[in-house]
């Protein structure tokens, strides 16, 4: 990975069967798997290499860093939605 690599990390549909917010489905670029995109994020996964979880991980372990991870507040309304169908929050 590169310095100023942007990578944008997405939830493996086979981690979460069922999105929360507008979502299709895309290929993760490294792995092929599954991963759900959010129809409001377009801004930004339309400028960077999309990945899953697994191989965020992975890129990020083998490259010395510094990274950085930047949480957009489309993301935030996400999670709350998500953590709220779980029954927490």
């Amino acid at each position: 990975m590169t310095e100023d690599e942007t990578l944008y990390v997405a939830a493996r549909v086979s981690d979460m069967p069922t999105a929360h917010v507008p979502s299709f489905k895309v290929p993760c670029s490294d792995c092929g798997e599954d991963v759900w995109i959010s129809e409001g994020m377009e801004k930004h996964w339309s400028t960077m290499k999309i990945v899953c979880t697994a191989c965020a991980l992975r890129i990020t372990s083998e490259s010395e860093g510094p990274h950085k991870i930047d949480i957009v507040p489309e993301n935030i309304t996400g999670i709350i939605k998500y953590l709220r169908s779980r029954g927490i929050g």
